[in-house]
């Protein structure tokens, strides 16, 4: 897979994750829930400065990615980064989505286990 086509990969997998954590976060934060991250907490009040900081931290984070792969053409290492950061972003959206469902963990690992492995 080439260079450009592995950005886009990552940077098209943070974005979405980015996007369903700002919903998700919003959504909470609407139901009672509160927002942990100071920065963000502080921009809750105004939409427009709530997913206007969203979406400056996802350029930011795309540039962080790209900027890596590049880099590891020179440094490999780099080219753990990532897969690191794109998972990194999905881990606010899985919380957030277990606090909205009302889920634990240990609930769903449960149920979906049973699911996979009923016995008819």
């Amino acid at each position: 897979m080439g260079v450009k086509t592995e950005g886009l990969k990552y940077a098209l997998a943070f974005s979405v994750f980015s996007v369903l954590d700002a919903l998700t976060t919003w959504a909470g934060v609407r139901r009672g829930f509160a927002e942990g991250n100071p920065v963000i907490a502080s921009r809750i009040s105004n939409p427009t400065l709530f997913f206007g900081s969203f979406a400056l931290f996802t350029i930011l984070g795309i540039a962080l990615i790209l900027l890596s792969i590049k880099l590891a053409e020179r440094v490999p290492a780099a080219g753990y980064f990532p897969p690191f950061f794109v998972l990194l972003k999905a881990l606010p959206v899985v919380n957030n989505a277990f606090l909205l469902t009302g889920t634990s963990p240990l609930q769903l690992a449960l149920t979906t286990t049973g699911l996979l492995f009923s016995i008819p």
